[in-house]
């Protein structure tokens, strides 16, 4: 195992300070690096171990070839002390697994058709240049702004690659397993790509961002966890509609959310958009671009109730407006969208956090 590096060294490649460690993911130690020559902040990305090592290389070569919005971009590779770096944009915040995680049950379908035109779009591009993902995840979705959902960015094009060995030996041989990279994967696989791992299809990309979106708009994955998932995965019966979508502010985009998600779940690959006819179809949904907050509640409706934000200014607010339960005290805290009015503007949607 190759161990993190010390944020006290002299630069990398003549340019690159380690300045902080980000974290690890299942292939990789990740840092915020200074790029003395340019003076930006960057990520240093590096290999674990040595099986790793073999191929950032080439997974530098591919990720470089998607330039877009919303990707992350890749930027620079280089090897010291027999050690590839990869050097990628550091998007600010953090991914979409930690802005959820413990934070928000669900999100709602305007937000949630944000997020999937975006993923949409950043995957048209890089399937445009023949770049295939493989292991589209939560924790390889960049969230510009955190919980203020700015803008999304796929990461780790590249990196993916490099959990063929250990997911597509897993795949051919099955069995239990405790590698988190396989049970972080599993979720969002294809049946295609449970089949066959290591022949990367366009399709399976499409099918992971749709599992996503679906576990967003319903705080609960398409097909189960872990390994009780496969054979309903491979079986691949649509999912149930979530109760949520019924709600009468939410029903119409929700049930048109909830459409396109089902034709990327097909089973028939043939039957599933391309990443391209995906943009077109989000590019005709209508969803807000509200600007995001937490808060708390302040006060409970007599017909409308109150919510401070963390700039202390006042929202009034509807039960009706909330996406999912509306089961609040005063003090509890809720993550909100604003749309302006006199004298306080108003809290719309809005989602009971986890935290209170």
């Amino acid at each position: 195992m190759k161990g993190p590096i010390s944020t006290g060294m002299p630069p990398f490649a003549g340019r690159y300070i380690p300045k902080a460690w980000i974290g690890a993911g299942g292939m990789q130690h990740v840092y915020i690096a200074f790029d003395v020559l340019f003076e930006r902040n960057v990520a240093l990305k590096t290999p674990k171990d040595d099986a790793g090592a073999k191929r950032f290389k080439q997974s530098a070569v591919v990720s470089a070839r998607v330039n877009h919005q919303n990707v992350a971009k890749t930027l620079d590779y280089f090897e010291e002390g027999e050690r590839p770096f990869l050097v990628e944009e550091l998007v600010p915040d953090t991914d979409l697994f930690a802005v959820m995680a413990g934070n928000l049950p669900y999100l709602p379908p305007s937000t949630c058709a944000r997020i999937f035109h975006q993923l949409a779009k950043g995957l048209a591009a890089s399937h445009a240049a023949d770049v295939v993902h493989r292991d589209l995840k939560p924790s390889n979705i960049m969230v510009v702004g955190g919980a203020l959902f700015h803008d999304v960015k796929i990461t780790d094009f590249g990196i993916a690659k490099m959990a063929e060995d250990e997911i597509g030996q897993w795949a051919e041989v099955g069995g239990a397993t405790s590698s988190k990279t396989v049970l972080g994967a599993i979720p969002y696989m294809s049946p295609e790509a449970i089949n066959d791992f290591r022949v990367a299809k366009k399709s399976s990309d499409v099918w992971a961002i749709a599992a996503i979106i679906y576990e967003l708009m319903s705080g609960e994955l398409p097909f189960g966890t872990g390994l009780k998932s496969i054979p309903k995965i491979v079986d691949a019966s649509p999912p149930k509609k979530p109760s949520l979508l019924n709600a009468p502010q939410f029903k119409a985009l929700g049930g048109q959310l909830y459409d396109i998600v089902l034709q990327c779940l097909d089973k028939d690959v043939t039957g599933r958009p391309t990443a391209e006819k995906l943009v077109r179809l989000c590019e005709a949904l209508c969803y807000g671009t509200s600007s995001y907050s937490y808060g708390t509640v302040t006060a409970l409706p007599g017909i409308t109730g109150r919510i401070q934000d963390e700039e202390g200014l006042t929202l009034m607010w509807h039960p009706r407006c909330f996406y999912g339960s509306a089961s609040v005290a005063v003090g509890s805290r809720v993550w909100f969208g604003r749309d302006s009015g006199e004298p306080w503007d108003r809290a719309f949607p809005i989602v009971k956090a986890l935290i209170a």
